[in-house]
């Protein structure tokens, strides 16, 4: 809904500026903006964005930042199932024993820097 209304010089300005606005229903409604007053649009210089590149050992420092996390897709896990129907009971009850161990501990490191994180925080914090 509009909350402002235009006067019919201005509308007929505004035509090429004309966009669709998504409604509740299936019809749309065409909705004049003024693209010259929205300062996300406007052009600076000095916004931020990555390319190109203004400092260089920054870059560097997240690119070494990103390279110390794994994720799931740089390993080749379609072996694994494989792998695992060739052990025996034994090495099964094992691997399953200390995957479930470092799972645990994973669980309270996290738990405790959450916890470390919260009390350095709010400790920090000035009340007025």
């Amino acid at each position: 809904m509009l909350n402002t209304i235009m006067s019919t010089d201005k509308f007929q300005d505004d035509k090429e500026n004309m966009e669709p606005e998504m409604g509740s229903g299936d019809a749309s409604v065409a909705v004049a903006i003024d693209h010259s007053d929205e300062p996300l649009l406007a052009e600076n210089p000095s916004r931020f964005v990555i390319f190109p590149i203004k400092y260089h050992d920054i870059w560097t420092f997240y690119k070494n930042a990103v390279a110390s996390f794994w994720t799931a897709d740089e390993i080749d896990l379609s072996h694994d199932y494989a792998d695992w129907e060739r052990l025996d009971d034994g090495e099964r009850f094992f691997i399953s024993r200390v995957l479930s161990f470092f799972a645990a501990s994973d669980g309270i490191v996290n738990e405790n820097l959450v916890s470390l994180r919260t009390g350095l925080f709010t400790e920090s914090l000035v009340y007025p």
